[in-house]
């Protein structure tokens, strides 16, 4: 599987440089010039890194590492134009993994950000322990028999349904657009009409969990859908 990498730099000629270097047969390199366009593409995708060249805004940078850290533990490695003891300092408190302020050389950048991938690729499959996912009495969800219970019955699903069913579970409260819930529970390349795909799925485990009488997956009107770990009464 490739290793995706997203490089945030306003200077596309600076970031092309990174990229080249970076660039190898196991990589997907995706280069991006604003904090909107940069947080779009990390919810969309799983990044094994992000390189972030701190020269958007002192403000902004550090709302998008908060934004970025909340969601995910990707490694987020900040480049900057100047080396000053309190900016690497706030960075780091707001989420990044490393700092290389100037001077620095391609190659220290270069080696700063194999070390990180290779530490994140080493400790992942260590983060991701398949454990019961339990809301009260009413619905246990077991990834590793992928058995569902609500109200003391087993739940017949689909392989689809229970993959759509744990990503979401695993994460509620969190909104997930139809695309980013695609590319988690789909093994293979985008369809036709994603939206078409996912709604569908999404209606019929709905239809599977209505026997509960409450509500455990929401619409996100025009975002996607999420999670509910205290369901309305339908």
């Amino acid at each position: 599987m490739k290793k995706n990498i997203m490089i945030i730099n306003t200077d596309r000629e600076a970031a092309q440089i990174v990229k080249d270097n970076l660039a190898c047969p196991s990589t997907n390199i995706l280069c991006v010039s604003s904090m909107h366009e940069a947080l779009l593409s990390f919810m969309d995708k799983k990044f094994c890194l992000v390189i972030l060249d701190a020269c958007i805004s002192a403000e902004d940078d550090h709302k998008l590492l908060k934004a970025m850290r909340k969601a995910r533990t990707t490694p987020i490695l900040i480049l900057s134009s100047q080396f000053c003891h309190i900016e690497r300092l706030e960075v780091l408190q707001a989420g990044a993994h490393a700092y290389i302020g100037y001077p620095y050389s391609l190659e220290e950048c270069l080696a700063q950000a194999q070390a990180l991938m290779q530490l994140y690729c080493d400790l992942k499959p260590q983060k991701e322990v398949c454990y019961t996912l339990a809301f009260g009495k009413n619905l246990i969800i077991d990834p590793l028999t992928r058995q569902v219970q609500l109200n003391g019955q087993n739940l017949q699903l689909t392989r689809k349904e229970f993959d759509l069913l744990f990503c979401l579970a695993s994460n509620p409260g969190q909104i997930f657009s139809r695309e980013q819930l695609y590319n988690q529970v789909w093994d293979e390349h985008a369809a036709y009409n994603v939206d078409d795909v996912v709604k569908s799925q999404i209606r019929l485990l709905r239809q599977k969990l209505s026997v509960a009488g409450k509500e455990y997956i929401k619409n996100v009107w025009g975002v996607g859908y999420r999670f509910h770990s205290e369901p309305d009464d339908e």
